[in-house]
């Protein structure tokens, strides 16, 4: 698993209390039982703490645990520098 995945089941374990045979990869927030203020929450938590700032058209209550952990491994990535 990646560090960004670890790091989010971190984040639902301990912020969000999510029971643990809840958080799968396949899951989708709304499977783990994150309403919107909750989804909005993990943005905030998100941003902070990888500094990947994502919207609510980037996460939804439809989105996977795989495609966000996916969403801020993309971001987190430095832009490749022109020339090289």
């Amino acid at each position: 698993m990646s560090t960004v995945y670890d790091a989010l089941l971190g984040i639902l374990d301990e912020t969000f209390r999510v029971e643990p045979e809840m958080i799968r990869a396949d899951a989708t927030l709304d499977e783990m039982e994150l309403d919107s203020l909750a989804v909005a929450e993990l943005a905030a938590i998100i941003q902070e703490q990888f500094g990947v700032k994502v919207s609510g058209r980037d996460v939804g209550k439809g989105t996977t645990l795989d495609e966000l952990a996916a969403l801020i491994a993309s971001e987190e990535a430095p832009a490749p520098i022109a020339g090289r």
